[in-house]
């Protein structure tokens, strides 16, 4: 017989690898399943986190801005799939790429969330086109960074079969067409190339000797510092002190061993 399931170890399970999760991944994963429980328990109408334009400028319905990359969907076997990407990518890159650096990461999630609004304005104006819930366009974008920074790296898919982690987004994206019927998600397009401007920009560009564009603001890593949440930025003046340090080294006194 197979070994009886203790309750109590499966919740101590979750439980610790919910607190096992980098800072910034545990609170916006929450967050998006929040917002789907709370639509299940119809407490929340999507419309209301839905980035309708014409709501943002003639309503000043400002969070919208920020709403639409908060809601995933309602539950349900694509969600699942949603979210479990989710749960695989962002915790290697914040934990790996991005270790104990939470503003960091927090300031390439507000740069994509930047530059889909850009391309959502702009598919709404020249193309017709709405972009109106862009988590799904989120996540792509943290596979698509992942996938740089793991380019040669191999990985399994589902257990069938291995590719090289930098066609992951690309996998996905058809995977997702396929279960979508051949519909196209637009946002999933808009965040692999929003994922490719972010790699060039913060890794590449600055090693062909071009400046880092997008440093992390110093406001931002102390506040979130305050909060518990990494280390506070290091001005020019302490740098300089610890550099001072490690060239003189550790001192001694006259006549000790």
């Amino acid at each position: 017989m197979p070994p009886a399931v203790n309750a109590n170890d499966l919740g101590h399970g979750v439980n610790n690898w919910y607190t096992s999760l980098p800072p910034i991944t545990r609170i916006y994963g929450t967050t998006l399943f929040g917002a789907s429980l709370l639509l299940a328990l119809q407490m929340l109408n999507p419309f209301w986190l839905a980035l309708i334009w014409s709501r943002v400028v003639t309503h000043f319905e400002v969070w919208r801005l920020l709403g639409n990359f908060l809601f995933l969907g309602k539950f349900g076997m694509v969600w699942l799939a949603y979210i479990v990407r989710f749960f695989m990518y962002s915790p290697i890159l914040e934990g790996q790429v991005f270790l104990n650096e939470p503003a960091d990461y927090l300031t390439m999630l507000l740069f994509g969330a930047g530059a889909m609004l850009v391309a959502s304005g702009l598919a709404h104006l020249v193309l017709g086109m709405p972009l109106v819930f862009n988590a799904l366009g989120m996540i792509f974008m943290i596979v698509t960074v992942w996938s740089r920074n793991f380019a040669e790296q191999a990985q399994s898919v589902y257990g069938l079969f291995t590719i090289q982690s930098y066609y992951m987004p690309y996998f996905y994206l058809v995977l997702d067409i396929i279960m979508g019927g051949g519909a196209i998600s637009w946002p999933s397009v808009v965040g692999i190339g929003v994922g490719h401007l972010y790699y060039h920009l913060h890794d590449v560009y600055p090693l062909l000797g071009g400046p880092q564009l997008l440093a992390t603001p110093r406001f931002l890593k102390n506040l979130l510092a305050d909060w518990g949440l990494g280390r506070r930025a290091v001005t020019h003046a302490a740098s300089g002190q610890e550099s001072f340090r490690s060239f003189a080294g550790r001192g001694r006194r006259l006549g000790t061993s």
